[in-house]
């Protein structure tokens, strides 16, 4: 790897990449095409990161990051957990996500998006040009979006054809999809978090959940924490009667968390369901086969579900 290129993906200065001092004595700032803006640092994380085997999913991290206007700073330390939020995607997410993408850079109905395919396919947690041309294939059969002719495309997916963009629009489907019909009732803004209280998942919660919800614009609101006079069970009920979404954490498969995420879809109310990893196999038969972001760290939860916040709560605001 170059001195001049960038360290996850190998993009050269001549390839746009740019590289500086971040001011933090051994850190560098460094703006990719491909990986986005990130800052590398810590001591020898230069010659480590040489032998990092997760870049394709810490390119994907670091980009889109940076599309949602934040800075990963990565160090040897948080490097994997990164890279862990983008290496289990499910293809459905990556297709919803390819979708959202379109929509953001289209704006309107009707119009079309620019697409970079041999720079953009990290945005949807793709490993290189050829897996985001089968997705678009796949949403293009659909009859999700709308693209140029095969020939046209497949020539925009070779890297020596350069960053050049290709059209991409939504049909009627997709922004059906993107943009379903809103829920009616509560009150925008707050999101109710149904989790286990315990010292066993307060990290989960202060270093997860709650800036994660926080940075997306919303208030998080956690029974244990607000003040208040009344019977907790006539609390909660009210609070996810007032939430405009739940973010359900079923880490220690408390019955309370069920019945509270089972109260709010009644209810019409977005839930995004959550699980730590060791515990996935626990998860009751009725709510397993929902798509649980299944952290192992309190970063990794935070960065996936700001992100699944940002997809399927914002996108549809």
């Amino acid at each position: 790897m170059s001195p001049n290129s960038c360290p996850i993906c190998s993009r050269s200065t001549e390839a746009g990449v740019t590289m500086r001092n971040s001011g933090t004595g051994d850190g560098q700032h460094i703006v990719c095409p491909q990986c986005g803006e990130y800052e590398l640092t810590g001591p020898h994380v230069f010659e480590e990161s040489r032998n990092w085997n997760f870049k394709p999913a810490l390119s994907c991290a670091t980009r889109q990051a940076s599309d949602a206007g934040q800075l990963l700073r990565v160090t040897t330390e948080n490097a994997t957990g990164f890279s862990e939020g983008h290496s289990r995607t499910r293809a459905n997410e990556n297709v919803g996500k390819l979708l959202s993408l379109i929509a953001r850079r289209s704006g309107r109905p009707g119009r079309a998006a620019d697409i970079r395919p041999t720079i953009d396919f990290t945005l949807i947690d793709c490993y290189s040009v050829q897996e985001f041309a089968a997705y678009i294939g796949w949403v293009v059969d659909d009859r999700l979006v709308k693209a140029p002719p095969r020939s046209g495309l497949g020539q925009l997916m070779v890297p020596t054809h350069g960053d050049k963009s290709v059209q991409l629009s939504l049909t009627m489907s997709g922004w059906n999809q993107v943009q379903p019909l809103p829920q009616t009732g509560g009150i925008p803004g707050r999101c109710f978090v149904a989790m286990w209280f315990s010292e066993e998942t307060r990290t989960a919660y202060e270093n997860g959940i709650e800036p994660a919800v926080s940075d997306a614009g919303f208030k998080p609101i956690r029974i244990d924490k607000k003040e208040h006079n009344n019977e907790i069970p006539d609390e909660i009920i009210a609070e996810i009667r007032n939430c405009q979404f739940m973010v359900a954490d079923f880490t220690g498969q408390r019955a309370g968390v069920y019945y509270e995420a089972g109260f709010a879809m009644g209810l019409g109310r977005s839930v995004i369901w959550c699980c730590r990893k060791d515990e996935i196999e626990k998860l009751h038969f009725d709510t397993n086969h929902k798509n649980h972001i299944d952290w192992q760290t309190p970063q990794e939860l935070r960065e996936r579900l700001y992100t699944r916040i940002r997809s399927t709560i914002l996108d549809q605001a």
